[in-house]
């Protein structure tokens, strides 16, 4: 599909007659239209087989939804066809810019403008002043455009209702797929309605169709129906709209019998009917009519002239929809006014449509009727049609190829057999090439790949480029395999890094060894790479400062070696202060930020904050200030330090979501909802950690953050869906010492203490040694790691050589490891080992740092760990102590709503009457506590005193007093003092 042939409105809509069936159908697709309508966007998938009436539905609910006031957008898949990545999203907004005024396009296009010019150059067309996006790497464009799109058509339905049509998915590239992903997450508070159509057998068939298909219908917006042949009296009235006539019930009968109510068919088989003269009055029997819907249309194919049936076999290969002056240069044998008559003739007989608008543009009115067309070719026939369609489009698109490179790969790639590979390389190429510049990664690869072995090379061999062309395919499919996170991309790029070498052409070796492809933690990727482009730079030139700030930031992330990195970044630093970039300066220190945290040196971190301050209010560079800003976070919540993290965290989800990159956007969302989670903000932590995820759906952090807040709170479904798929994102990685190993090695052993689970244990055991096992792993990752291995242990009873990871552990106390404590975990494993007083020293130093930093949510925790320690050592006041301490904890976690908490400190008072000696002689089991207070009630003390006298909170007076309430049996306090009294307690 040339990206010249753009339909700006929807395919052939309904022409009047009357829509047969489907009432049911109707009613709920109307109903679903009025919810999007009232600000709650709605996701609608109509499914089935060929012909079965997907299309006419959707056409029928756009007709009402325009009289609704709505504005309707309809794009379309093509199999197989040439077409562009994105053509679904391509023609719609097309359709939207040219009909909407300059004003109003520019406000609802708004930061994302750039992005969505990149895609649909008439935005630039009418707007005419659209900068350039800001470079960034590929996968963050992609995320930004994705963002783009989303925000535009959300304002735009904003200002009007919106009913998106998305006709054929089944035959979707992957790139739209999942734009129609990350769009559909988000669409919840809009006035944005989507309707899909798709086959079921060939969506099925699509392993990117049914991911998608499987992840929206996880979203509480989509809803499915699954269309089926019409009722039998609705194929009577059917043919009474499309016949103009009535039919007796036996040929009802049949023909419903025959087609099972299919519309397309029925439509096909009337069409043909009415050529053969009609019913005929010899019942069902006279029918006589083929089997099958393509040996419908094959008959009334048949019928045709043989030059109309060469013509439309030879439109049936250009594409669904052809143009006419194309295909009379293709059938050059056959005059314009002898075409003009065939294309007549095949209109006359229903089996191609006028595009609406287009001119000379035809369409195929259903795939079903290119495709019988196509399948009574030969594949020699085939194969030359091609090659000739290919030759004349290549002479008609003249100097810009590139801008049709898809359509002409297409064409060239089919005809191979007669003309060689030589063009079909070559457009390839252009396409792959293109498809990236629409960070389209997986189209791109799919060219790049189709060149290789078209020059008898693949993507995972070790053969080298022996030509420029294969080199920029090898790079080209570098490129898209690190977009993508897929294995071979550091491959590739060394192999068209070594024939650019090789050849001496530095500059473009630099240019492969500039690619932004992150690093790959625990394995290498881009390190060596880097080192080897470094060599070909003059030292000492901003050039090669730039390089070396990514140096040493792989040096860090792939190497694990902290003095290389620093001294890397180091130097990068110098040399940007020196030549005055300041821009690059601020990258290097967001750089050296990332590496000292990821190497546990939090106060490194701290300290270049004055000066990012200061270099921040002196040029722009947001990306190098949000990453920064999440490392500071991050090492500021490590060391506890309040007054570091809190001013950081003010207005950071903003800034971050100005840089629209999708890595520090999803980074600043965690750790404002891990701070979050140490407050117990647990709304805001749902809403953090679903905007998070909207963005990317497998952050590690993310998924366990959330886990963690819904298993606290005591929803233990909500939080095993989150857990499910946190583990199912390790399972896919292979990174074994990433994030993704870790957060399961830290985070289950933390779950299960929550809910008493031992499920998934021994997930997490491997997760743990998964990242120790890795010698370059970071300190962060390997602490976290150790942590949840040690945990892991003290779960399961088997705590042989636990005293190893107290040793690895302990030089980190009085910090925080993500979810956890240090000391927390230093004091669990002393009191495994029964080195209870030093295990009390940990818990209270662990509970010092929670209320200095208001961590309110991981005080309950600690006070059950610290007042059971207590208990155990049972040592003079420790009784007191612990109940002291539970009683402020049991507060705490109630006005928190820690359910499972609640339980387990619950749990731990009702041991106190039993351990302490004083308790042991107190009425209805009264703890010691409560006897206080009880004798304060007495006294006439309201709670404020009591809570100065006994030097507690009030809210804990509060819960004291209902639990004497309860365990007296009295109604109020009145009858408390008279129960005090009574047993002499006053």
């Amino acid at each position: 599909m040339s990206e010249s042939q753009q339909n700006p409105i929807p395919p052939i809509t309904p022409d009047g007659r009357e829509f047969v069936g489907r009432s049911q159908e109707m009613d709920l697709l109307r109903s679903a239209l009025a919810e999007a309508k009232d600000g709650r966007g709605q996701v609608v998938m109509l499914t089935g087989e060929p012909g079965i009436g997907k299309t006419r539905t959707a056409q029928e609910l756009a007709r009402h939804a325009e009289a609704q006031g709505a504005r309707l957008l309809w794009g379309w898949c093509y199999e197989g066809e040439g077409a562009p990545p994105y053509w679904p999203w391509v023609v719609p907004i097309q359709s939207y810019v040219r009909h909407t005024a300059p004003d109003s396009l520019r406000a609802q296009l708004g930061p994302g403008m750039a992005d969505i010019a990149g895609l649909v150059p008439e935005i630039a067309e009418k707007l005419g002043d659209v900068p350039p996006p800001t470079p960034v790497a590929p996968e963050q464009a992609r995320f930004r455009l994705f963002d783009a799109v989303t925000s535009f058509l959300k304002r735009a339905a904003a200002d009007e209702p919106i009913l998106l049509v998305l006709d054929d998915i089944h035959w979707a590239d992957e790139p739209s797929l999942l734009l129609l992903r990350f769009l559909a997450r988000q669409i919840d508070d809009s006035r944005l309605m989507i309707v899909l159509t798709s086959r079921e057998a060939e969506a099925a068939g699509s392993p990117a169709v049914t991911e998608t298909l499987a992840q929206l219908s996880r979203l509480p917006a989509f809803r499915r129906h699954v269309l089926s042949g019409l009722a039998i009296g609705d194929v009577r009235r059917f043919f009474q709209v499309e016949a103009g006539q009535d039919l007796d019930a036996d040929l009802v009968q049949s023909l419903h019998a025959h087609t099972e109510g299919n519309p397309f068919f029925l439509a096909e088989v009337i069409r043909l009917m009415a050529s053969q003269g009609g019913t005929g009055e010899d019942g069902a029997g006279a029918l006589g009519l083929p089997q099958g819907v393509r040996d419908v249309i094959g008959q009334r194919l048949r019928r045709l002239s043989d030059q109309c049936n060469t013509a439309l076999t030879t439109a049936s290969v250009v594409g669904r929809e052809f143009d006419f002056r194309m295909l009379g240069i293709v059938m050059e044998d056959v005059s314009e006014t002898e075409l003009l008559a065939l294309v007549d003739e095949a209109l006359e007989a229903h089996l191609i449509e006028e595009a609406p608008g287009q001119g000379d543009r035809y369409v195929f009115p259903h795939a079903l009727v290119q495709q019988t067309l196509l399948e009574s070719l030969s594949s020699s026939r085939k194969v030359r049609l091609h090659a000739r369609i290919g030759e004349v489009l290549e002479t008609l698109y003249g100097g810009q190829p590139e801008n049709h490179a898809a359509e002409l790969a297409h064409h060239f790639s089919e005809a191979a057999p007669v003309l060689g590979t030589d063009k079909m390389v070559r457009y390839a190429l252009m396409a792959g090439e293109k498809a990236l510049a629409a960070f389209a990664h997986e189209e791109a690869m799919g060219y790049f790949t189709q060149g290789l072995e078209a020059k008898k090379i693949t993507v995972d061999d070790d053969s080298p480029a022996l030509d420029a062309e294969t080199a920029a395919l090898l790079f080209g499919a570098g490129q898209a395999q690190a977009s993508t996170l897929r294995r071979g991309a550091a491959h590739n790029l060394t192999r068209a890094f070594d024939y650019y070498t090789g050849v001496g052409d530095a500059v473009k070796a630099v240019a492969v060894a500039e690619f932004p492809m992150a690093p790959g933690v625990g394995r290498l990727r881009v390190t060596g790479l880097i080192s080897r482009a470094l060599e070909l730079l003059p030292p000492d030139t901003l050039e090669a400062a730039r390089l070396l700030s990514r140096y040493g930031w792989a040096l860090g992330q792939e190497v694990g070696d902290y003095d290389k990195a620093m001294a890397a970044l180091n130097q990068a630093l110098a040399i940007a202060q020196e030549q005055g970039d300041q821009v690059l300066e601020m990258s290097a220190m967001a750089n050296s930020a990332e590496v000292n945290f990821f190497n546990l040196r939090h106060q490194e971190v701290l300290d270049d904050g004055p000066k990012m301050r200061e270099l921040g209010r002196q040029v722009e560079n947001p990306q190098a200030e949000v990453s920064y800003r999440i490392s500071a976070i991050m090492a500021g919540h490590a060391l506890g330090r309040k007054e570091d993290f809190d001013r950081l965290l003010d207005s950071s989800i903003e800034l971050a979501a100005e840089t629209r990159d999708q890595t520090l956007l999803t980074g600043t969302l965690f750790v404002n909802s891990a701070l979050a989670f140490t407050k117990g903000q647990w709304s805001l932590v749902r809403d953090l950690t679903d905007r998070g995820l909207a963005a990317m759906p497998a952050y590690p952090p993310l998924l366990l953050t959330r886990a963690m807040c819904e298993y606290e709170c005591g929803e233990r479904v909500l939080g095993g869906e989150y857990l499910v798929r946190l583990l199912e994102t390790a399972r896919r990685s292979r990174q074994g010492a990433g994030l993704e190993f870790a957060s399961v090695a830290q985070g289950i052993p933390l779950i299960a203490e929550i809910i008493g689970s031992m499920e998934h244990l021994e997930d997490a055991a491997r997760a743990s040694n998964a990242v120790l096992s890795f010698p370059s792993a970071t300190p962060f990752l390997t602490q976290l790691a150790r942590s949840g291995l040690a945990l892991n242990m003290l779960l399961t009873g088997n705590i042989s050589g636990i005293q190893d990871h107290y040793e690895a552990l302990k030089p980190h106390r009085g910090q925080w490891l993500a979810w956890v404590s240090v000391d927390q975990v230093l004091g669990q494993i002393c009191r495994a080992t029964g080195l209870l007083d030093r295990a009390i020293e940990h818990f209270e130093a662990a509970i010092d740092v929670c209320r200095k930093s208001g961590y309110r949510a991981y005080l309950p925790r600690l006070g059950l760990l610290y007042s059971g320690t207590l208990l155990k050592r049972s040592g003079d006041g420790d009784h007191e102590l612990a109940q002291t301490l539970i009683d402020e904890v049991l507060v705490t976690a109630g006005e928190l709503g820690m359910r499972p908490l609640l339980e387990q400190l619950t749990q731990l008072q009702d041991e106190f009457p039993a351990t302490g000696r004083a308790a042991a002689s107190n009425p209805a089991g009264l703890t010691q506590r409560e006897v206080d207070v009880i004798r304060l009630i007495a006294q006439g003390k309201t709670d404020r005193e009591i809570a100065d006298e006994l030097i507690i909170a009030i809210r804990t007076v509060t819960t004291h007093v209902g639990n004497i309430l309860n365990k007296t049996g009295a109604a109020n306090r009145a009858e408390a003092a008279s129960f005090a009294t009574r047993h002499g307690l006053d």
